[in-house]
């Protein structure tokens, strides 16, 4: 195969959701496409590592055989602020497929801050208190025979609430009332454990405490967490011409999905088109949970 170009910010690219659109342009999309392009699929897996549940997120978007056919984002191409937007973007997807990979039933995530008496006075010493807490925490466990903790933690410090931090931590051997007497900076403390959904995993959790409404929120994790597995891509799994049906139908998409991964269920996807190279892109999620007694060993 020859050159092709699809190095490009994909999402940003294809802004419109697809169920906006009348039938009409829809029907002018399909007969005035003159890009020439395949569509390739970036795979990426999340398998659980108790529970052995594995999400995959599918997206499939064009590659152009030529450079100038590729779709400008929305903006000044190149700027910090739009390199920014997608570092950040794609940190938090990598967070959710952290948390989903290493997190599970039983496992705990917490919400802690500082009261008046116990401001910090700046980032660094917070940063300090943080780390502290969890080397307390590791002590505590490696006088009962147990490994440190896996983490990952996101302080929110801003002018528009109260500094905190979230903190995602394993949960096995852990009292949650011995955790909260740990943190002594506050009273106030929130301690929960992880429940995850049937289908979606953490993921909704990991969301939450990934959003960033009002300052910057930088995590941290631990360096015993396992690490996703490499994308895989291809551009055999979905041709033009079965795009264009999964577009048009979402019951087309579902089907055309479930059969390009065998054994994972459907959840939910999102199609998004570029008017100017007639284009569209593609992004689903699909779940597959372990059969009982069968272990399936990670590479």
């Amino acid at each position: 195969m020859g050159k092709t170009y699809d190095n490009y910010d994909y999402e940003q690219a294809y802004q419109k959701q697809i169920d906006t659109l009348e039938e009409w342009e829809l029907e002018r999309l399909m007969k005035t496409g003159k890009v020439s392009c395949l569509y390739r699929t970036t795979t990426i897996k999340s398998r659980n590592e108790k529970s052995g549940t594995e999400m995959v997120e599918s997206m499939v978007y064009p590659s152009f055989k030529d450079r100038a056919d590729v779709p400008k984002t929305p903006g000044k191409k190149g700027t910090k602020q739009s390199q920014k937007d997608l570092n950040d973007k794609n940190a938090r997807r990598y967070l959710i497929r952290l948390a989903n990979i290493n997190f599970s039933e039983g496992d705990i995530w917490a919400t802690f801050g500082w009261d008046d008496k116990n401001m910090f006075q700046d980032e660094a010493e917070a940063e300090r208190d943080i780390k502290n807490f969890i080397a307390r925490i590791n002590y505590r466990r490696k006088k009962a025979g147990k490994e440190n903790i896996k983490y990952i933690y996101i302080p929110a410090f801003d002018s528009k609430t109260r500094p905190h931090f979230h903190i995602l931590m394993s949960g096995d051997g852990m009292n949650r009332d011995e955790l909260e007497d740990l943190w002594t900076k506050c009273q106030r403390k929130n301690t929960r454990r992880v429940k995850p959904d049937d289908d979606f995993m953490i993921t909704g959790i990991a969301t939450y405490i990934s959003q960033n409404p009002h300052g910057t929120k930088r995590w941290r994790s631990s360096k015993n967490l396992q690490k996703p597995d490499k994308p895989t891509r291809s551009y055999r799994k979905f041709s033009k011409k079965k795009v264009d049906g999964m577009v048009r139908d979402f019951g087309t998409l579902k089907e055309q999905m479930e059969k390009a991964y065998p054994g994972y269920k459907f959840l939910d996807a999102e199609v998004k088109h570029n008017d100017k190279v007639a284009a569209f892109y593609i992004y689903a999620r699909m779940i597959k949970k372990r059969e009982k007694g069968k272990e399936k060993p990670r590479k």
